[in-house]
């Protein structure tokens, strides 16, 4: 119980930190166009460019949203024991687990050394490394059943018996 009650709070945070990531990309969006779209592109590169440009990066803002409240949302199922949180929780996990590696690829130094991307990428790493590794951790209390006790639970009606 004490690891699950842990757990919760690592996700508590990580679904905070995930939510202040997704205000960071948001916020920035107008501010890159004009950074470097308008400063790099000719007239005629404009139309092709900025569009995806635009909507890749307000995409990924907006999808931080719903991570960010799916994780805080799954907290309190991963301290109640339930099974759902758990596998929310991992699918979470595992899609952050990536971005940090993503980032890494893609992103080089030098333009992309702005501080809001600086704050960004780190905690978007501080969530990769801080979620799987506290499931890890919990995951012996997760063990057993459909919700997480050592008696499995009855889904419906009939296996109640009623």
């Amino acid at each position: 119980m004490r690891r699950r009650l842990v757990a919760s709070r690592v996700l508590w945070a990580v679904g905070v930190l995930l939510l202040v990531v997704a205000a960071i990309h948001l916020a920035v969006t107008p501010l890159l166009k004009r950074a470097i779209l308008d400063r790099v592109l000719t007239q005629e590169m404009m139309p092709i460019v900025t569009p995806p440009f635009l909507l890749n990066h307000i995409v990924v803002g907006i999808l931080l949203v719903p991570l960010g409240f799916v994780t805080l949302y799954s907290a309190e199922g991963i301290r109640a024991g339930e099974r759902w949180a758990w596998v929310v929780s991992w699918a979470v996990a595992a899609s952050l687990v990536c971005l940090p590696v993503a980032l890494v690829l893609v992103m080089r130094a030098g333009p992309f050394d702005a501080v809001p991307f600086r704050v960004a990428a780190i905690l978007i790493t501080i969530c990769a490394m801080a979620m799987p590794g506290v499931l890890v951790w919990a995951r012996g209390e997760f063990s057993h059943g459909a919700t997480g006790t050592k008696e499995p639970q009855a889904r419906n009606d009939d296996e109640r018996g009623a």
